[in-house]
């Protein structure tokens, strides 16, 4: 299960503006939902869902930093689908 934890975390990068979720990835696996949730927080300590988040939240940043984007742009870039959404999930992360 380490090689598709491994995997799962590629999915995952690859994913990031995807509307595909958890349920897909258990699926492109070969295991249930519960499985890849528990065997992907036992391997990094947080959920597949909360680690696409901080991935999200990453590239957001990036994009901030190195672009000249609007955040309404970089939201969208990221993953977000509402800008609102992103301007909050940002915050709470990065004060």
């Amino acid at each position: 299960m380490f090689n598709e934890m491994m995997r799962a975390e590629i999915w995952l990068q690859d994913h990031l503006s995807s509307h595909e979720g958890i349920d897909d990835l258990a699926n492109r696996l070969g295991y249930s939902t519960s499985q890849v949730r528990r065997k992907f927080k036992q391997r990094f300590g947080v959920s597949p869902s909360a680690y696409r988040d901080i991935l999200r939240l990453e590239k957001a940043a990036r994009l901030l930093a190195l672009t000249p984007y609007r955040i309404s742009t970089i939201a969208v870039r990221s993953g977000y689908h509402n800008h609102s959404a992103f301007s909050r999930a940002f915050q709470r992360r990065y004060n």
